[in-house]
């Protein structure tokens, strides 16, 4: 026998449950209607009929008059309400199983079976995490967080070796600076959500990085780009950097708090535009393959850099710039 799944993404209904129901195991006219006298596909909601039978999800082409009533198991599908529970996750804003509404279009990933930023291409109740043998494709996983467990929300702290720690749409990044990090993938600002934007890194395996996926920004914080770029809420090996120089988005002046660990090349040295990879206090000036790092200054200063230097104007900002 066949069975069908239907799925329900961001719908009021059935006890406010997001996921999927198998509708086999669904007693005929056992399940309560949901808002607007909503029922999953292949059922319809009933009023008419005995007391006890209004309201209730009925097969199509049958109902209380059809069906001796809503105490009469079918027989090829026994379960009710009471019995039926969740078949993916419970009903949360946002829901912490995908696939994601609202998100940038599904892209592949080469050699993964799912797509980690959507979250869609798996079963119920499973994830679409990093694979840990390639570290570079992503598969579907059954969630194995227990019951009452909070996921780690982008840029807590997770545990490197249990990949399912982390929100769904997040990996979990192992890094002996910073410590195993849970960052948000994304494909477009949208994914990122409020206060954060889609940046140009990614995961990199043997030099190569991982296709159509990066990494949300920390959420923008006012905090000073020059000398020490200390954040504004102090932070062991975060430092303050220019939000431009993570994601392109030039004529601004917004600065972010992020691990030095991507930012290590000195002034004078060969860097990368994006992610701009010098180290704090610090930015990438140049094209692409001819740009050097430059001390960082403060426009309005007096002597902002060294005897004889200029500071220039950055990706548009009006208060930093960089010493030439």
């Amino acid at each position: 026998m066949t069975k069908t799944i239907e799925c329900a993404l961001g719908l009021a209904a059935w006890l406010a449950l997001v996921g999927c129901y198998n509708t086999n195991s669904i007693k005929n006219g056992g399940l309560v209607c949901g808002t607007g006298s909503s029922c999953p596909s292949g059922f319809a909601c009933r009023n008419d009929g005995p007391a006890g039978s209004a309201g209730h999800c009925w097969k199509n082409g049958t109902g209380p008059a059809t069906d001796a009533g809503v105490g009469n198991p079918d027989s090829a599908s026994p379960k009710t309400d009471a019995d039926l529970g969740p078949a993916c996750a419970v009903g949360v804003a946002p829901a912490p199983y995908g696939p994601f509404a609202l998100c940038s279009a599904n892209l592949p990933i080469p050699g993964s079976t799912c797509d980690p930023v959507c979250q869609n291409g798996c079963p119920c109740n499973h994830r679409c995490v990093l694979d840990a043998t390639t570290n570079k494709t992503f598969v579907c996983e059954a969630s194995a967080v227990p019951a009452g467990t909070a996921f780690v929300q982008p840029l807590g702290l997770c545990n490197g070796s249990n990949l399912d720690l982390c929100a769904p749409g997040s990996v979990c990044t192992n890094d002996d600076l910073c410590q195993d990090l849970c960052h948000k993938t994304c494909r477009t600002d949208q994914d990122c959500g409020s206060g954060s934007r889609c940046t140009a890194s990614t995961i990199v395996v043997d030099g190569q990085a991982v296709s159509n996926l990066f990494f949300c920004s920390p959420p923008v914080e006012t905090c000073n780009p020059t000398g020490n770029a200390n954040c504004g809420t102090a932070r062991a090996n975060f430092n303050c950097v220019f939000l431009a120089g993570l994601t392109g988005v030039a004529n601004t002046d917004n600065t972010v708090c992020d691990c030095s660990n991507g930012h290590t090349v000195p002034v004078g040295q060969a860097c990368s535009l994006l992610p701009d990879n010098c180290q704090p206090g610090s930015v990438c000036v140049g094209t692409a393959g001819n740009a050097t790092c430059h001390q960082t200054c403060t426009k309005a200063a007096v002597s902002a850099c060294p005897a004889g230097g200029v500071c220039n104007a950055i990706y548009g900002s009006q208060i930093y710039g960089y010493c030439r």
